[in-house]
């Protein structure tokens, strides 16, 4: 697979790369529809996550072809990852004349994030113009330890929101109960 940057930060390697894919053999190559939706993915959230936090955005779980979905503990059997268009991060550290967001913790670089895509994401009211950039998605979901986005289409994101708790059971937020989160 050629590796070709999809957004200034985010290249299709990373998107696709994968340590269990590798330990089983799997080549795990999208094709043309879940390359354009990953790319969708980095252009709407990622990128847009990117220049905001002026931290790495590490992606842990990009695309994942059917047979990796399958080995994957947990994984939905209609996950968005089998189409491009889902990825699991965590926020790296950066130097910190360049953060935007100066948190020293691994789990408040993901709040962080969190809540900047929940703030960049909510519809405008119109009563300011803001600066910050426009993240859209289908579905936010913290972990303890990373972040899963999605992104569809504007017209097809559904702005779900929740929080994993474990044993594969999820609690569904509204935008405020997750704001709220610490």
């Amino acid at each position: 697979m050629q590796n070709t940057f999809l957004t200034p930060h985010f290249s299709l390697l990373e998107m696709c790369e994968s340590r269990t894919a590798d330990r089983h053999g799997i080549v795990n190559v999208p094709g043309p529809e879940a390359v354009a939706n990953l790319k969708r993915l980095c252009c709407c959230t990622l990128e847009p996550l990117r220049e905001a936090l002026g931290l790495p955005v590490v992606i842990t779980s990009g695309y994942r072809c059917q047979r990796l979905n399958e080995i994957l503990a947990h994984s939905a059997r209609r996950s968005q990852h089998l189409t491009g268009c889902a990825a699991d991060f965590y926020v790296g550290q950066g130097s910190a004349s360049r953060a935007r967001f100066q948190v020293s913790g691994h789990r408040e670089r993901l709040i962080a994030a969190f809540r900047l895509i929940l703030t960049a994401s909510a519809p405008s009211t119109g009563s300011a113009i803001s600066s910050a950039p426009s993240i859209d998605f289908d579905q936010l979901i913290i972990y303890p330890t990373f972040i899963h986005v999605s992104y569809v289409s504007p017209e097809a994101n559904r702005h779900y929101i929740m929080r994993a708790e474990g044993n594969g059971r999820y609690q569904r937020l509204s935008r405020e109960e997750a704001m709220t989160l610490v």
